[in-house]
């Protein structure tokens, strides 16, 4: 059936003559999409690999995804004053934002990069102490290059300074497909979830906010032609020149501001709260005024109650290494809370379900549930085939899949109720130690003859300990901004897909191309995640050596965090005006130590304003807290960024990390 195009009279008549120019449109939108992605490789290969500058990946929304919207945004005009030229309406503006930033997230340290690195690692770095080369055939060619040569090339140059294609272009159609098929699956949960987040729930999804007032499309003032926006613009370009000549000059610290709140605590038991900074992060401080001051109160408050744990436990005498566990709190509250929201979601499964039993339920439905239903379904199978088939036990290969896609199933619901800015902002490698923890090494690598599955599970923990499960927050984030900007959810889903697709198979080829022409190890960034892997592959070997039971004491505080966070879902539940929320517990354990900071400032600025000048003040206040976050963007990412890849020199001597 042909797609209906309402006519400019608004009567919703189709309009034939359009149809061919609504699809001339779409063609041109790709194509600027991939083309901005193309030239925003470049950019990212000098910056972050080659001189290492800054992680402007790592930023959310992703620095090249802001940059593109900002210049579609600023051309704009010009196109309008252009003979025979029609210019960008709102949609097509958002498509090019969605699929830059998507893509760009698939360069960034936490998905391909660490992957490469992965693969490569127990051909080069094997040892007489650690013998990873005994692991190294365990990796079926079809997903690595398989050979030790190709492997020193990565890291010291090939002769001729070229890519052997040869070797790599089979793994690169492997894990790219592997990535959609991932990247398919979160996309059609996101789509299932959409139901009760968006239409029942109604979740705020704070920055969606951001490019809705960068365009203007809502307030009908564009942002940047507010005169408030430019006070936060130019605090953070102030705050940010004092850091550059601080570090260039007076080699002062990198990054931005990060002050040791327990500097000169030493003695027992007061020493167990170290470490504790406070860190002054301007992305995270004006992308956060947009959350709630319930969540940003519960971060730094649980955040002081980890802290508290471990005084409390000093004091008692107890003397455990990585004490109160923060991390493996937060993973039991992911998970716990994953149960909670399929809980909550199964009526958009059963509505699904009875779509196809009953066509008519889903006749006005405004996004495809029982397709999404269908393709969830159809993923995970995919996914489960794709891992045995590369060498993982079954029952391996279905646990640790099933708690990526709980986390992942969070991280989306984070984003869309809180907008915490942050993609590490889960339980960072607790997916893979849990399965360690709960199961231990004499079951996961129960035969020395057969380790095929221990390394397999060791390569996937670029999964674990990387941030491509987090893709879920751009999906749920642009289904909202497909639904409030008007876009076609087969254009939104399309153009996501498309986006994880293209952005792997040219993340491959920006990442190659200098490892092989210069070699990893001559790069100031060097191939990220090469460390984290030697632990994981080193763990399978000690496994097999000395094998170990379930680790009681972390399964211990894993369920200890599942509990807590059940138990303020209960009072929020039982409780009107429960000051906690559930989400600040999991993410405060999470990552917590490089957020309550921003948040505690955030939440001490949101909550004056709102008692003495109320939601006027708030609202007046917004666009300069959203210009201190872009403009820390632009100075810090953007042209601080080009400066140190284009320069080098003494523009290297501060890096931004944005994660």
């Amino acid at each position: 059936m042909q797609e209906m195009t309402p006519d400019s009279s608004g009567s919703g008549q189709t309009n034939i003559q359009e149809q061919p120019d609504r699809r001339v449109r779409i063609v041109t939108m790709l194509v600027l999409s991939i083309v901005l992605t193309w030239i925003a490789g470049y950019w990212v290969r000098q910056a972050e690999i080659i001189v290492l500058t800054c992680q402007m990946t790592e930023a959310v929304p992703s620095i090249p995804g802001l940059t593109a919207l900002l210049l579609l945004v600023g051309l704009n005009p010009l196109l309008r004053r252009l003979p025979f030229v029609r210019d960008l309406s709102t949609p097509e503006i958002i498509i090019v934002y969605v699929f830059t930033t998507v893509a760009t997230f698939m360069f960034g340290c936490g998905v391909t990069r660490f992957l490469i690195a992965t693969l490569n690692v127990p051909y080069y770095f094997s040892t007489p102490v650690a013998p990873l080369e005994t692991l190294a055939p365990n990796i079926p060619d079809w997903l690595g290059p398989g050979n030790f040569v190709v492997a020193r090339w990565l890291y010291e140059s090939s002769p001729t300074g070229e890519v052997p294609w040869e070797a790599w272009s089979i793994p690169i159609v492997a894990w790219t497909g592997f990535f959609l098929l991932f990247g398919g699956t979160l996309l059609c949960l996101m789509m299932l979830f959409a139901e009760t987040w968006i239409d029942h729930e109604r979740l705020v999804f704070p920055l969606v906010r951001l490019p809705i007032e960068i365009i203007g499309t809502e307030t009908g003032v564009p942002l940047f032609r507010n005169p408030i926006t430019w006070i936060g613009v130019g605090l953070a370009t102030i705050l940010n020149i004092i850091l550059m000549i601080r570090a260039v000059f007076f080699g002062g610290p990198r990054g931005t501001m990060n002050f040791d709140l327990t500097k000169g605590i030493v003695g027992y038991p007061w020493q167990a709260i170290r470490p504790m900074n406070l860190d002054i992060r301007p992305d995270l401080v004006g992308l956060g005024y947009l959350i709630s001051t319930e969540l940003s109160f519960s971060i730094w408050f649980f955040y002081l109650f980890q802290k508290l744990q471990a005084l409390v436990m000093a004091g008692a005498g107890l003397r455990l290494g990585g004490m109160p566990f923060p991390q493996e709190q937060g993973m039991g509250a992911y998970l716990v809370l994953g149960l909670v929201l399929i809980w909550k979601g199964r009526r958009a499964i059963k509505h699904a379900w009875e779509g196809w039993l009953r066509p008519e339920v889903a006749k006005n439905d405004r996004l495809p549930y029982r397709w999404a239903l269908i393709g969830v379904i159809v993923g995970i199978f995919g996914l489960m085939v794709f891992l045995i088939s590369a060498g993982m036990e079954p029952w391996l290969a279905g646990v640790y899949l099933t708690v990526l896609i709980m986390v992942s199933i969070v991280y989306g619901r984070l984003r869309g109720e809180t907008g915490v800015p942050m993609l590490w902002a889960f339980p960072y490698g607790q997916q893979q130690k849990f399965m360690w923890n709960f199961f231990g090494g004499a079951r996961i690598a129960p035969n020395a003859e057969d380790l095929r599955s221990p390394t397999m599970f060791a390569v996937l923990n670029f999964l674990s300990r990387g941030y491509f499960p987090t893709v879920s927050g751009y999906q749920i984030e642009g289904i909202a901004l497909a639904q409030r900007t008007g876009i076609n959810w087969k254009q939104m889903s399309s153009t996501l897909m498309l986006a994880i697709g293209f952005g792997a198979v040219a993340a491959f080829i920006f990442h190659l191309q200098p490892y092989f022409a210069e070699g990893g190890i001559g790069l100031r960034g060097g191939i990220w995640g090469d460390g984290i892997a030697r632990q994981e592959f080193t763990t399978v070997l000690r496994a097999v050596d000395s094998p170990t039971p379930p680790d009681a004491t972390r399964i211990g505080f894993t369920v200890a965090g599942g509990l807590l966070v059940a138990l303020i879902s209960a009072a929020r539940s039982y409780w009107f005006g429960f000051p906690l929320h559930p989400m600040g517990y999991a993410v405060s354990g999470a990552f917590g130590h490089k957020l309550w900071g921003p948040f505690f400032l955030v939440w001490l600025a949101k909550s004056s304003l709102l008692r003495y000048g109320g939601s006027k003040a708030y609202l007046m206040a917004l666009p300069a807290f959203l210009g201190f976050a872009v403009g820390h963007f632009l100075t810090a990412g953007l042209i601080w960024g080009s400066l140190g890849a284009a320069l080098g020199g003494a523009f290297l001597r501060w890096g931004v990390w944005f994660g």
